[in-house]
């Protein structure tokens, strides 16, 4: 069955790609890849009311920029429409779903029964127990129905990759409804459809979707079709141990590329929520991730979304990065911001990379911790200035302001020879003078290697910036 192996993602576009569903997504393709399958995309766009275009447009680039195509043209839900309504009406003609003529407002009044009786709501099946000739009646009236089908006796029971064997009572399942009233189809009748139609042979999906499977099962078999293997993954919950939910964390894929992480990682990382590598490896390079997946290593308990381990692997990625693809990235951040355009010179934005790629968690980081490398600084660190500055140290600062004016080999090892030999003379503290460049050259009180960072932005620029500082303080 190998060689055939069909697996299927299928996001509904009423929002944006969550980093849950891109998980899903994630381990549907890395096990259609090891078993040298296909991976497919639908998009379930069958509620007109929620459904976006612009969403699913999202989707897709959120789902190219992780670096998981559609193997074959995407399939989009809202265009099988028909084709789900004429198998609701052949399991009708089969007896296998019958007419149900109840009113919203009676099955409300079923509800408010079971409510009152404590009991889980479960349809009473009075249309199914409808004489022959009051159905044609109704129908002949042009009375509104909806199409049930008949849940039958017995159990349901599948063997779930994750779970293992997994069974449900039969009688615990309402006889749903597959056709509503308006007649459009149902999610459990599109889905089962398309999945037979689509040839799926592996349905993997989230925890959440194991109450849909005994219905669709059902389906399946009431249809004569063959039932396809099922995997359901743990949850995935914040660090609080709590559902994922943006009023805490970014939870779209989009959020997390706009604040600078890299594909690469956030692919690695999510992979991590659920799967263990042998070993406990956590830098895993997607090729090693293909050749190692199993579901034998997929955990059954609940993975825990952790930003720490997140962010480091993410800086991992950026020190090993390739520098060109980074340069690439810094530029687009800064590419609005910056009214010098010399300072996007890639050379000058590949030192900078160098210079801060070990102190950095994300993309975001170079030109928010490192925005001293493209703009004069406009404030200085208040805790820093206190600390450090005094009305006695100021003559000395420009003594050695002038000593740098003159310095002619521009390198950070006469630099620090320079300020070293300046502070002796002086008798102060080498300390008190790095950390007032620090402070007046970058405006705040950490940065890399500071006579690498005068070096490289420049005899001029690092002149100009403490006269300023010393004007403004």
């Amino acid at each position: 069955m190998n060689d055939n192996i069909r697996v299927r993602f299928a996001p509904s576009p009423t929002g944006f790609l969550h980093v849950g569903g891109a998980r899903t997504a994630i381990f549907n393709w890395l096990f259609a890849r090891n078993k040298n399958g296909k991976f497919l995309l639908r998009i379930e766009d069958t509620d007109p009311e929620r459904s976006k275009s612009e969403l699913s447009g999202q989707i897709l680039r959120s789902m190219e920029w992780l670096g998981m195509n559609s193997d074959e043209p995407i399939v989009y839900q809202a265009l099988n429409i028909e084709r789900h309504r004429q198998a609701a009406l052949e399991l009708l003609n089969n007896g296998k779903a019958y007419y149900a003529f109840e009113t919203a407002e009676e099955l409300d009044e079923q509800r408010k029964i079971s409510q009152m009786n404590k009991v889980p709501f479960k349809y009473n099946r009075a249309s199914l127990n409808l004489p022959k000739e009051t159905v044609k009646q109704y129908l002949d009236e042009g009375k509104p129905y909806a199409v049930r089908f008949k849940v039958p006796e017995g159990m349901t029971e599948f063997d779930d990759i994750v779970h293992g064997k997994t069974s449900f009572n039969n009688s615990e399942i309402d006889d749903f409804v597959i056709l509503r009233s308006d007649g459009s189809p149902i999610y459990q009748m599109a889905v089962v459809v398309d999945d037979y139609d689509m040839k799926i042979t592996h349905v993997i999906r989230g925890d959440d979707h194991l109450s849909n499977t005994p219905k669709q099962i059902l389906l399946y078999e009431a249809f004569g079709w063959e039932v396809p293997v099922f995997a359901h993954l743990p949850m995935i919950l914040d660090e609080e141990r709590k559902k994922l939910s943006k009023r805490r964390n970014p939870v779209s894929v989009e959020e997390y590329k706009d604040k600078g992480y890299l594909p690469e990682a956030l692919f690695n990382f999510l992979t991590l929520l659920g799967f263990a590598p042998e070993n406990n490896l956590e830098i895993v390079q997607r090729e090693e991730l293909i050749k190692i997946f199993t579901f034998d290593r997929v955990n059954k308990s609940s993975a825990v979304f952790d930003m720490k381990k997140l962010n480091w692997i993410n800086s991992e990625y950026i020190k090993s990065a390739d520098e060109d693809e980074i340069v690439k990235l810094i530029s687009s951040k800064l590419s609005n911001d910056i009214n010098d355009k010399e300072l996007l010179n890639p050379e000058y934005i590949k030192n900078v990379y160098r210079l801060m790629k070990e102190r950095v968690y994300t993309i975001n980081d170079f030109t928010e911790f490192g925005k001293y490398f493209f703009a004069d600084p406009v404030i200085y660190d208040e805790k820093g200035l206190l600390k450090h500055w005094n009305t006695e140290i100021k003559p000395l600062l420009i003594n050695f302001t002038k000593e740098l004016e003159i310095q002619d080999d521009w390198n950070p090892s006469n630099l620090e020879e320079k300020l070293r030999n300046f502070a002796e003379l002086n008798n102060i503290k080498a300390a008190q003078l790095i950390h007032l460049l620090r402070l007046s050259v970058t405006g705040i009180t950490v940065s890399p290697g500071i006579f690498e960072v005068l070096e490289l932005i420049s005899k001029k620029t690092v002149i100009n910036r403490i006269n300023k500082f010393l004007l403004k303080n």
